[in-house]
């Protein structure tokens, strides 16, 4: 009997803290193209999605005034899909047959408060080979700067 019990007290947290199946991919996969959108809302738009190099007709509290908007929208995406990749592990195209996802683009696109919780994340995702090699460096590369690849 004590075998059982130590082995139940034992067993529990390992199976609790596992990866929960994606019941819903159709679900999933809108949910995150929806954050996607987000991403790009402002950065596609008239004020923050000019050409590089060229001076913009907006003024500069005009830019930072969406650059805010942007940030807002950019940490809600970053802290949903922390909790989506800690509940399922991360979420591939493939995993939830969603082509052209690009789901890495939030975590690169996550501010400084978030990067020591992304860092352990992804590096434990690319452990398990749920985020492939090319993901984990482009997100890297950001939380560590964004240095020459």
């Amino acid at each position: 009997m004590k075998k059982i019990i130590l082995f139940t007290i034992f067993l529990f947290p390992i199976l609790c803290f596992c990866q929960q199946t994606i019941q819903d991919k159709n679900k999933m996969c809108e949910i995150l193209k929806e954050m996607l959108n987000n991403d790009q809302l402002h950065r596609d738009g008239e004020i923050l999605g000019g050409s590089f190099g060229k001076k913009s007709e907006f003024s500069e509290r005009e830019i930072d005034s969406v650059w805010k908007l942007q940030i807002k929208i950019d940490n809600a995406n970053t802290e949903k899909l922390i909790q989506l990749t800690e509940k399922y592990g991360w979420i591939s195209d493939d995993r939830i047959d969603c082509p052209k996802l690009n789901i890495w683009l939030i975590f690169r696109h996550s501010q400084r408060q978030y990067f020591e919780k992304i860092s352990k994340l992804i590096v434990k995702e690319n452990q398990e080979k749920r985020l492939n090699d090319f993901h984990f460096k482009l997100i890297k590369n950001h939380l560590e700067g964004r240095p020459k690849l």
